[in-house]
């Protein structure tokens, strides 16, 4: 991991921390890499295998740095895919570790394209790691004017499956918030279903739409999500 981190932080030092981008992307590296840590131990990784965990949260978002500096944005549409780019910059960096550029690349994606299941596991606990951190820090607040819920993203809950990215510019809060509630159908790991549960944070971003809408959907889509919760922290 040494090793990984002195590559990692060289990067880095390329790019203008006083970007608000810059850093607060380096920050979510390290809180995602205390996910990744948490799900390696639950599920008693050998020590070879939770640096390598460790590793994957590290790089998954490196192209981040680059993203900010050049567009001023974290849009990939406006942009580049930041999993796609971060594998080409992991190759270009001399990395040739097959399972850290996959995590990097599908970190992003709506699944994973792999067959090995070594490979597989890697790549979700990245993306948990990843979504835990996305769901804590992001999508506080409900400032729309008016109740808009288009009838995917309800659906997608009916049938406890992660909603398509389609945030546009004029997205609104409501839907914003729902798709990052939606992460937990993506969620592969007990650990992270405690972390959710312990946290209340699905309870706490829903109430954010119930104080400002008193909604019967928001309400049962709640009762959704409480529910898929203790069944996977059950199990």
């Amino acid at each position: 991991m040494k090793e990984a981190l002195e590559l990692f932080n060289n990067y880095y030092d390329k790019f203008d921390k006083t970007l608000w981008g810059v850093y607060m992307k380096y920050d979510h590296t390290f809180r995602v890499v205390d996910y990744a840590k948490k799900i390696a131990r639950s599920i008693n990784l050998n020590d070879e295998d939770y640096d390598l965990a460790c590793k994957c949260a590290l790089f998954h978002d490196i192209a981040r740095f680059k993203q900010w500096q050049e567009y001023n944005t974290f849009e990939d549409k406006l942009s580049f895919d930041h999993g796609d780019e971060g594998y080409n910059i992991l190759k270009e960096l001399g990395v040739d570790d097959e399972i850290i550029l996959t995590s990097t690349k599908y970190h992003n994606k709506y699944a994973v394209e792999t067959n090995d299941e070594r490979t597989l596991m890697f790549c979700n606990i990245t993306r948990d790691a990843d979504k835990l951190d996305i769901m804590m820090k992001q999508n506080k607040e409900c400032n729309d004017e008016e109740f808009i819920l288009p009838e995917d993203i309800i659906e997608s809950f009916r049938n406890n499956k992660l909603t398509y990215n389609k945030i546009e510019t004029e997205s609104s809060d409501v839907c914003n918030i729902l798709r990052c509630v939606a992460f937990i159908f993506d969620i592969n790991f007990k650990e992270s279903f405690k972390i959710i549960k312990e946290t209340d944070i699905v309870n706490k971003k829903f109430d954010v739409i119930l104080e400002k809408f008193d909604n019967e959907i928001i309400r049962e889509l709640k009762q959704i999500c409480n529910e898929y919760i203790d069944e996977r922290v059950s199990d």
